[in-house]
């Protein structure tokens, strides 16, 4: 089970899957949630959401050591939302602003501006980020 993992209602579809801390699971994550989220009318927000959430627990987790995996755990419930969550295997991550010249640093306002709601749970020995939409 998932860090604050909410209780499912009767009739939500559970979709899950661990993957390898390697960048080219990335894709993988991509075809993993536009095979069980086909017809969602959020897809493409999903699938872009799912990718900036495991690029960043592989760039910077423990993931992406040899051993190291993160999953996927996509819930699609009754009322035709989501819960998108990802774990990952935690390590010394800190968010912060990115500055006006970094080339990266933008996804998580992706990430905010793409969702419901979304957050963090855990701590250094693992993560879940969470993102809702409806």
């Amino acid at each position: 089970m998932a860090l604050n993992e909410p209780q499912e209602d009767p009739g939500t579809r559970t979709y899950r899957r661990i993957f390898p801390g390697c960048p080219d699971q990335i894709g993988e994550v991509r075809r993993f949630v536009r095979e069980h989220l086909a017809d969602h009318h959020r897809l493409e927000d999903v699938t872009l959401v799912a990718s900036e959430l495991t690029t960043n627990a592989w760039e910077h987790t423990e993931s992406s050591t040899p051993q190291g995996t993160f999953s996927v755990c996509a819930r699609l419930r009754p009322d035709d939302s989501i819960r998108l969550e990802v774990e990952d295997n935690g390590g010394p991550f800190v968010f912060g602003q990115p500055k006006p010249d970094d080339e990266g640093g933008r996804g998580l306002g992706i990430v905010d501006a793409l969702t419901v709601e979304w957050g963090v749970s855990g701590d250094t020995s693992g993560r879940v980020v969470w993102a809702e939409f409806k």
